[in-house]
């Protein structure tokens, strides 16, 4: 992943090469318009991270899980992901029985 900086002339004449870098490899270009930073040219699948990324920090509550997540793993406080899915799926069976 580069920034690859092009003026506006240059990236009109190459916007089918530009799409393919930034779908393929998640090149980044700043296209300059008058020697200044006009806009930047990412992949949808980048933006709607960044959206998502927007949203979580946005939110007091999912703000306030990745905290406790974090503060949890660096005390140590995990489970592997077999032993959880094996404890769900237990979970998951009582409340069949009843």
């Amino acid at each position: 992943m580069s920034v690859i900086t092009v003026p506006v002339t240059e990236a009109k004449q190459r916007f089918t090469e530009i799409v393919k870098g930034v779908e393929d490899c998640f090149d980044r270009y700043l296209v300059t318009k008058n020697g200044k930073d006009a806009a930047i040219v990412i992949s949808a699948e980048e933006y709607e991270s960044l959206l998502e990324t927007l949203d979580v920090l946005s939110s007091k509550n999912e703000m306030r899980a990745l905290l406790e997540g974090m503060s949890e793993s660096q005390r140590g406080e995990t489970v592997t992901l077999d032993l959880y899915l094996s404890q769900k799926k237990r979970s998951a069976n009582r409340g069949k029985r009843r």
